[in-house]
């Protein structure tokens, strides 16, 4: 009876020697697809190449776990249902919130989440949370900022859903809304990428400092998957990898 400790310990490592025995048989690799949005710098399109610090990163990761990796850029609220339906399907870069715990399996963290409510250049600066109450905002569809706003008492009125972070900002610059949600990088590398002076926005408030940004792989792949792609990217981070492709995108910044 003294192997069974032994064997309680293995039990957590189960899948994934499962997967790298595969893996040494020469059995295929397994096929993961990834859901991205246009988000720069984390996820963006640039002369028909997806680019950007979480897709640059997750090549990378699925080559460290030797996975093959197809990824496909979309409106935010078609991939996030595209996770939630099928298997083996990746999401990012996804805020890890305490309503989506038991929906994905979670590889990272990969980024810290930081969000702040933007308006025109002159709008007064709020003091409290409960003023955002009287703002117009444009958001994305289905992103966790339209979540935060709600809980802070924006009423659902008052959020006009669009596609991007991109429509998002040209809502705002456009003055159609009072206010959008941003990161701090996000909306430097927005406003460049519009050709838009950086003195024309300014942040109004902080409106999130909770939690971190995520892939997200979808619920009904295989566990031992999650494992393989959270170890390989462990791995990445020992190595330095995810810093030296982080400080490569916010370098250019001001």
């Amino acid at each position: 009876m003294r192997f069974v400790p032994w064997l309680k310990r293995l039990l957590p490592l189960l899948p994934a020697l499962c997967l790298a025995g595969a893996a040494a048989a020469g059995e295929p690799a397994p096929t993961l697809q990834a859901c991205t949005e246009e988000w720069p710098p984390y996820n963006y399109t640039e002369r028909g190449q997806l680019r950007g610090i979480a897709t640059d990163t997750l090549r990378q990761l699925c080559s460290e776990a030797g996975v093959n990796c197809q990824i496909q850029s979309m409106p935010w609220a078609r991939a996030y249902r595209t996770a939630l339906s099928q298997a083996n399907t990746l999401l990012y870069l996804t805020a890890r919130r305490p309503d989506r715990e038991s929906d994905f399996h979670w590889i990272g963290p990969l980024l810290p989440r930081s969000t702040w409510v933007y308006g025109r250049r002159g709008a007064e600066k709020l003091q409290e949370r409960r003023q955002l109450a009287g703002l117009r905002f444009a958001v994305v569809r289905g992103e966790a900022a339209a979540q935060d706003l709600l809980a802070a008492g924006v009423p659902p009125g008052a959020l006009l859903e669009q596609a991007s972070n991109a429509s998002a900002l040209r809502m705002l610059l456009g003055g159609l809304v009072d206010a959008v949600v941003d990161t701090e990088i996000g909306m430097a590398w927005n406003l460049r990428q519009q050709q838009a002076d950086a003195a024309e926005v300014q942040p109004l408030l902080r409106l999130s400092e909770e939690g971190a940004y995520y892939y997200a792989l979808s619920k009904q792949s295989d566990p031992a998957l999650a494992t393989r792609l959270q170890a390989a990217l462990e791995r990445l981070r020992k190595k330095g990898v995810t810093e030296d492709i982080r400080r490569a995108y916010l370098s250019p910044l001001p």
